[in-house]
């Protein structure tokens, strides 16, 4: 059984979620809870969950804090936030620390019940003794992960991907196996409204001209009457966003910043690549190539680099049929057990978990 702790100042809530739910029938069992970032804390280390319900807004310490705390001892545990309607302008700070997923509220035992499912593909393999597939609960939704869907969008927005675009509209995509209606496909989809917003102020955009699509989408979203016209409203929020990004006056950095970046992208499979050797092709000092870096991108020159690896290294697992030292070799790693490090790093899980995922997931 997978072990889960439930954090939350309401009493009332804690009881609603520990008698409310079947949680064996899910393969799940309540082995704690906690009524603050501090007990919490106690008994994660007293317990060893896999699974965290987090309550956004408790006393004493944030479900944010509590939440970067968790991740820096239990790195594999699994955390979803509780959280509200108001609540959404968390969530880009919540794909920073690595939370997995959401649960709005008000929410019933069939949208919690959905939640387990979508979560337990993330979690560690349990021994076989141990192990609980109940039949009639196979997983097939877990292509759309919250936080791992939101980083690699900001990354592609921060490293001005062309392909964004083709990005986005896929992973849509995967959020057609959820009902528009639901509270689930409207706060994902309000992430995603979150974080064109973030973005544009962290670029500084001017926010009106944004907003000027943005303001109301709650409202927008939930009138919607199906997934065309749902896809259609966000591209065209995120087409917005990179025109007026590209709209801005070119300069000399701006430029740099595209001719190093045009020289990564062709050779970012080299596994000597540094940012000395993109420094030195574009005939500029290494200390400030990586100060452009930072103005333009608001990364670093190994962040682009690891991106387009990373990148090309799903796109060839997604393929399939390919040996681990060979899927190293070309995304840009001459070391396989280097490569399966990283890419765990970046997106919770090793290669080969996230290749019987996505197979599992297509079915």
């Amino acid at each position: 059984m997978y072990k889960v702790m439930i954090v939350d100042d309401e009493t009332l809530f804690r009881d609603y979620l520990r008698t409310k739910m079947d949680w064996e029938q899910h393969g799940f069992e309540v082995c704690c809870e906690a009524r603050n970032g501090k007990e919490a804390l106690g008994e994660a280390e007293r317990t060893a969950p896999h699974l965290a319900l987090v309550d956004i807004n408790m006393p004493f310490m944030s479900g944010l804090e509590l939440a970067e705390k968790l991740k820096e001892k239990f790195e594999r545990m699994a955390i979803v936030f509780v959280t509200g309607h108001n609540e959404f302008e968390y969530m880009q700070k919540a794909v920073q620390i690595g939370v997995h997923d959401y649960l709005l509220k008000p929410f019933n035992r069939k949208e919690l019940a959905a939640m387990l499912e979508r979560v337990k593909p993330r979690l560690p393999v349990l021994e076989e003794a141990e192990a609980f597939e109940p039949e009639g609960h196979a997983v097939t939704k877990g292509d759309f992960n919250a936080a791992e869907v939101q980083e690699s969008l900001l990354l592609s927005l921060r490293m001005k991907d062309s392909e964004i675009i083709d990005e986005l509209h896929k992973r849509l995509r995967t959020l057609r196996a959820y009902e528009l209606q639901s509270d689930y496909a409207y706060t994902m989809l309000m992430g995603l409204v979150s974080l064109a917003v973030s973005f544009a102020a962290e670029r500084g955009i001017d926010l009106d001209r944004v907003m000027e699509q943005a303001l109301g989408s709650g409202d927008r979203l939930r009138s919607m009457q199906n997934w065309e016209e749902a896809e259609a409203w966000m591209l065209h929020l995120y087409r917005r966003l990179v025109q007026l990004t590209q709209d801005v006056r070119p300069t000399k950095s701006s430029n740099l910043f595209q001719t190093a970046k045009a020289y990564i992208e062709k050779h970012y499979t080299d596994p000597e690549l540094s940012a000395e050797q993109v420094a030195g092709a574009v005939f500029v000092d290494p200390s400030y190539l990586r100060k452009v870096f930072r103005k333009e991108s608001g990364s670093s020159v190994v962040d682009l680099i690891t991106y387009l690896r990373m990148k090309r290294a799903k796109e060839l697992l997604l393929q399939g049929n390919m040996r681990l030292a060979d899927v190293a070799a070309a995304s840009g790693y001459s070391d396989p057990n280097y490569f399966s490090k990283s890419f765990k790093k970046r997106f919770g899980m090793t290669p080969t978990e996230y290749e019987q995922l996505r197979t599992a997931g297509h079915r």
